[in-house]
């Protein structure tokens, strides 16, 4: 499915669900040194609400996933039209 649908269904979904709660928690995760290190070298940078953006885009990406299996359910046991959606649109739009 292209991106744009994916995404206004998605908008859609998320404007639907009402129930947005902005508490915050904390979450503790183990990284390399290194990188720990790496990171100190770029202060400049939200490292906070970098890893926040990216966990909510991937959260994302699955519940988007969800929705399009939950559609192929649906879907897989509906026939495919005998006739192009085309021809239907059109005397669909001469019966007005």
């Amino acid at each position: 499915m292209h991106s744009c649908m994916l995404n206004l269904i998605y908008n859609i979904l998320y404007t639907l669900d009402g129930d947005i709660n902005l508490s915050t928690t904390t979450l503790s995760i183990r990284i390399r040194k290194d990188l720990k290190e790496k990171m100190k070298k770029f202060k400049n940078i939200d490292w906070r609400r970098e890893i926040e953006q990216f966990i909510e885009e991937k959260i994302r990406e699955l519940e988007l996933e969800e929705i399009l299996n939950t559609i192929d359910n649906v879907l897989k046991d509906i026939p495919p039209s005998k006739e192009p959606a085309w021809k239907t649109i059109r005397e669909m739009r001469e019966s007005r």
